[in-house]
């Protein structure tokens, strides 16, 4: 005979209340929220290539379990407006130290050294003494969302492993301060889940020192790069089906900066509806895979990936010369909305790389890239034309075209030095 109830083990277990679920899922989704933002915030900064693309993953797949999290407690009986607010000041205590980490080591070991095996172990403990039955569809998200957390616990001990090998020994030496400080802030505040048993911090107690974190002027490359505000500075392309072609992989390598134009409108903007953070942490995770699309078909064709100047000019802009609500205008009306024409278009790259330069990986990726585009126009038809401009379609292309006169108006204007790139690192572009 069959089992009465699919297999699921302990089915008389009492469990816990569905207030205490909600509660505790409450504190696991509060922490996914803020390290999305730390992690679009702390890419801007982050001179490491590697580890900046990565944290734009994090940015997403944090979003997505924040929300996740946040439509289960609804079911729950938590009100959004309650789920929304920060549920213990101890962990926004410590998720404001972790932004502030000192330096990208430091950063990447608060992350996965404290905070994320401090939300896998409060997972694992609500899977434990939860009720299975009453409580599946939470113990099917949390399963699932178990994957995607143990693959971001084994990345990033990988990369601190990496970084600490070219750390100086006066920063390793700081680590254990460090973790020590974030580690009392956290069993203070009773864990990932505020169930474990408090211990109160000393009153003698010395916090690590860090100072405030702020989006940087510039956005950072490592020594490997050189950067230009200017897209292809010193490039030159043939007038020819290779020319463009080059130009093509280019173009998808170099939207690292359209990322970082979008992480600086999710760690910039305040107010927003979370579902625009949840849009944008998507996005910016798609604008990534896309300069590694660009990346990886250089890679294949044998170029040296360091060799021309690095693009940072779309950061700058939106750092700079555009507001924030002016910058996503750029980005998803002035450029990706327009790029759904057809020809040219997105459509029409796809066809050149498949029936003209005859690359199949990078046919791939365009083929890919066009879909990610069109998810993108959609967000701007959401936030920008519906949000900002009420419907009104004339009044958004009317302002999306006066996004590309400023464009065009101040990239001539540091293209013949008429205008100093505004940042504290000018000299080295």
């Amino acid at each position: 005979m069959l089992h009465p109830f699919m297999n699921i083990a302990d089915w008389d277990k009492i469990g816990i209340s569905v207030a205490e679920a909600a509660q505790r899922l409450h504190h696991i989704g509060y922490i996914d929220r803020q390290t999305m933002h730390i992690a679009a915030g702390r890419m801007l900064g982050c001179a490491e290539y590697e580890i900046k693309g990565a944290l734009a993953n994090l940015a997403w797949t944090d979003s997505v379990h924040h929300d996740q999290l946040r439509n289960r407690c609804k079911q729950l009986r938590m009100s959004v407006s309650a789920f929304d607010k920060c549920p213990e000041p101890l962990l926004d205590r410590l998720l404001g130290k972790t932004l502030d980490a000192g330096s990208t080591l430091h950063l990447l070991v608060a992350l996965f050294e404290v905070i994320k095996p401090a939300q896998v172990e409060a997972i694992r403990r609500f899977l434990e003494e939860t009720q299975p039955l009453v409580d599946q569809p939470t113990v099917h998200m949390l399963r699932h969302q178990l994957l995607d957390r143990e693959e971001q616990l084994a990345w990033g001990r990988e990369a601190i492993a990496a970084l600490s090998v070219r750390a100086t020994k006066e920063e390793l030496t700081s680590l254990a301060d460090w973790k020590q400080d974030l580690a009392e802030l956290l069993n203070a505040a009773g864990g990932a889940d505020g169930r474990l048993q408090r211990i109160a911090l000393a009153e003698d107690r010395v916090e690590f020192p860090t100072t405030p974190y702020s989006a940087p002027e510039r956005s950072a490359r490592d020594e490997r790069f050189r950067s230009s505000i200017v897209k292809f500075k010193d490039m030159e392309f043939e007038d020819s089906h290779e020319g463009r072609f080059k130009m093509m992989m280019y173009s998808r390598y170099f939207e690292m900066s359209p990322a970082e134009a979008v992480a600086h409108i999710i760690f910039a903007s305040t107010g927003k509806p979370w579902a625009f953070y949840l849009d944008a942490s998507r996005h910016l995770w798609d604008e990534v895979r896309h300069a590694w699309f660009g990346e990886a078909a250089l890679r294949n064709r044998g170029y040296d990936i360091y060799e021309a100047p690095n693009w940072v000019g779309f950061y700058d802009m939106s750092k700079h010369l555009f507001g924030l609500d002016e910058a996503y205008v750029h980005l998803t009306l002035a450029i990706e909305q327009a790029a759904m024409k057809y020809p040219p278009g997105k459509r029409e790259e796809w066809e050149f790389a498949r029936d003209i330069a005859k690359d199949p990986l990078m046919t791939t990726f365009q083929d890919f890239d066009w879909a990610d585009e069109v998810v993108h126009a959609g967000f701007g038809r959401k936030w920008a034309v519906e949000g900002l401009y009420k419907g009104d379609v004339a009044q958004a292309t009317a302002a999306a075209d006066l996004t590309w006169e400023k464009r065009t108006r101040y990239m001539s204007e540091v293209a013949a030095g008429q205008a100093e790139p505004r940042s504290p690192f000018a000299g080295n572009y």
